[in-house]
């Protein structure tokens, strides 16, 4: 073969591996999303050129420098890219330890996803060795729950959904029996189901909308109501969407499907609601779910999905995420310390959950909201749209 033709294949090949005619190695995570807040700033060094564009290395900075020399190190392992969620899940982590004064260092390995830069990040922290890792996230915590479980390194989960209808725990409140202490940011369905009753005292139908694409929504959310359901004297109508990309025209199908069947044991649906779980797709068109409801109460598990103005669930249930992953990081400290063995460590929730009430929709569809509701809400938005509570604290004059 002559030169000329020799190069005209090795470009070949190459444009080839450019546009993905051939596997290509992945590209490296770049890990340049995540917002440190001001605080983890003040508190902290953090160098985000650490080598590896996957890796972020976090010192204490607020420490005596004796101290920084034996701090532990802490790896959190983070799945995909969530700026909102993960660096609010990150800076949390990060204030807990400075609040509770136990200096740490922290590795914050990004995978994208990938299984093998995860499996790289594993290894990296059994070479060091790291003292303790963290997940952040329900995928980085399956892929935990996979591949870790039984190393002598413990492991502490956070902004995670429901290990036990997971299938990562089976008793809650025996604890894992492994390396690896597990929390939660579900509320338990028979604590779900009270407040629910609370706020509409002769509760029999609940229609649980959610997509079918999401998984973890369903294991963890919908099909928990329906293993209770008999129980709990309940009728659960799924409804249902298939993906993002056609959920618009789907919930203009499925809503009204769903309460025509939640009539057959509600027919006046005066003693039922519609109850939005965190699937992206459902939750984020709350408007037009609000459309189709009239004045049957829609309620979020998502605490974000009660906000100001009309376009907003009636209230949520749920756990705010600093909330879930700051018990997590309790959990972590703990384990560090010596003062508990992740293996008999009951799965960790936050109780009672955060509430969540706009006061605009309970004028629009003519419900009274308890006020026990009120005194223990984390996040309130009075007729006017106004906050009135926020993060538990009354603001404004």
């Amino acid at each position: 073969m002559d030169a000329g033709r020799w190069i005209a294949g090795v470009l070949l090949v190459s444009a080839m591996l450019s546009v993905g005619g051939l596997p290509a190695q992945a590209a490296r995570p770049v890990l340049d999303w995540l917002n440190y807040d001001a605080s983890a700033r003040n508190d902290y060094a953090i160098n985000t050129d650490t080598g590896d564009s996957a890796r972020h290395s976090v010192e204490p900075s607020w420490a005596p420098e004796a101290q920084r020399r034996t701090a532990k190190l802490v790896m959190l392992l983070i799945p995909k890219r969530s700026e909102i969620a993960y660096s609010t899940s990150v800076n949390t982590i990060l204030q807990v330890f400075r609040q509770h004064g136990l200096p740490v260092r922290f590795a914050v390995w990004f995978y994208d996803e990938n299984d093998a830069v995860a499996q790289e990040a594993l290894e990296w922290s059994y070479a060091q060795p790291v003292d303790l890792i963290m997940s952040v996230g329900s995928v980085a915590t399956a892929y935990l729950h996979a591949h870790h479980r039984g190393n002598k390194i413990p492991a502490v989960t956070s902004a995670s959904k429901d290990p036990v209808a997971s299938g990562q725990v089976t008793d809650p409140k025996a604890g894992s029996g492994t390396n690896i202490a597990y929390t939660s940011i579900n509320v338990a369905t028979d604590t779900l189901v009270a407040y629910l009753r609370r706020l509409v005292p002769n509760l029999t139908t609940i229609g649980v909308l959610y997509s079918r694409d999401n998984d973890s929504a369903i294991k963890t959310q919908a099909q928990p109501l329906h293993d209770a359901a008999g129980e709990l004297g309940l009728t659960v109508v799924d409804i249902s969407v298939e993906n993002d990309a056609s959920a618009e025209a789907e919930l203009d199908v499925a809503v009204p499907a769903g309460l025509d069947a939640m009539r057959d044991s509600d027919p006046d649906l005066k003693r039922s609601v519609l109850l939005v779980t965190g699937s992206t797709p459902v939750y984020e068109r709350i408007a037009q779910v609000n459309r189709h409801a009239g004045r049957v109460p829609v309620v979020s598990m998502l605490p974000d999905v009660v906000r100001p103005g009309p376009e907003s669930a009636l209230l949520s249930i749920g756990v705010n995420q600093s909330s879930a992953v700051a018990l997590a990081a309790v959990y972590a400290k703990d384990v560090l310390l010596g003062r508990a063995d992740p293996a008999t460590l009951p799965v960790g929730t936050v109780s009672p959950p955060d509430l969540a009430i706009n006061f605009l929709v309970a004028q629009r569809i003519g419900i009274q909201i308890p006020f026990s509701f009120f005194e223990s809400a984390t996040f309130v938005y009075d007729p006017d749209g106004r906050a009135v509570i926020e993060f538990g604290q009354r603001v404004g004059g």
